[in-house]
């Protein structure tokens, strides 16, 4: 039985929600949890993404700001929605000032989603390649859960890169998925090695084309930089991965025309 989702998404909607709990990740990034007002059913696809409407700067002038959805669609919670949030500016640091500024008073913070046309969308039966860059990890985690919620036997390969030991904050959370599913591999990956790192280092796409040589039936889901995007593509199709099969924000917001001619 193919086990696809369907290509299209669900209609676009803004919805008054309250921020529940801020906790820390890890030094520097942040989990954010918001639930819809009332009883407002929020609708979207594993692998999209959000924007909150954010007075950061406290002068009247409300700012659009998009994240990844970290968790997927669950009907027994249809109003959660779980955001990472990185802490390494000054910028995202009065994001997350003034978000906690709202879970104190309980006033609502106005979110429009879904957004973004690289959800989840491909036959489960067929091998998956998911890879994430530093906080692409978030929209990973997300369809990760969706696929072992729908085809809890799918073969997926996750791989995720940082560029220090402590930013991987979601270490085990990948790790006890792969132990309870036979068919799904995590590997963690440090750009640069160190003494201080046990695993794998490089780039993704040398780690990934040293544990297969066959890609050409992969669906790949890539979160991360438009040049770790399309290098990682272009990198992997002596192993077989097709452009068309992959899926990525940036084919929507940095078009690889667009990169060409810059």
């Amino acid at each position: 039985m193919s086990t696809a989702f369907t290509g299209t998404s669900t209609p676009r909607a803004t919805y008054g929600c309250q921020v529940t709990n801020i906790s820390p990740l890890s030094a520097g990034t942040f989990e954010v949890e918001l639930r819809s007002a009332g009883d407002a059913a929020l609708d979207y696809r594993a692998g999209q993404y959000l924007t909150l409407e954010l007075d950061v700067n406290g002068d009247g002038q409300q700012q659009s700001l998009s994240y990844s959805i970290a968790n997927s669609f669950d009907r027994s919670a249809p109003r959660r929605l779980q955001l990472f949030i990185d802490n390494q500016t000054t910028f995202a640091g009065r994001v997350l000032a003034h978000l906690s500024r709202l879970s104190k008073s309980g006033a609502d913070l106005m979110v429009t989603l879904p957004m973004g046309r690289a959800f989840l969308q491909t036959d489960l039966q067929l091998p998956h390649l998911l890879v994430a860059a530093g906080s692409g990890i978030s929209k990973i985690k997300c369809l990760t859960e969706q696929i072992l919620r729908q085809q809890p036997d799918a073969t997926v390969s996750i791989y995720w890169s940082n560029r220090r030991v402590d930013e991987f904050y979601l270490l085990e959370w990948f790790r006890r998925r792969a132990d309870q599913h036979p068919n799904v591999s995590f590997t963690p990956i440090l750009e640069s090695p160190t003494s201080h790192w046990p695993g794998r280092s490089g780039y993704l796409y040398q780690v990934i084309g040293q544990d297969t040589d066959d890609l050409s039936n992969a669906q790949a889901y890539l979160c991360g930089s438009p040049q770790m995007v399309y290098g990682t593509i272009d990198q992997l199709q002596a192993r077989g991965l097709q452009e068309q099969n992959c899926y990525s924000d940036a084919f929507e917001y940095a078009p690889r025309k667009e990169r060409l001619a810059s």
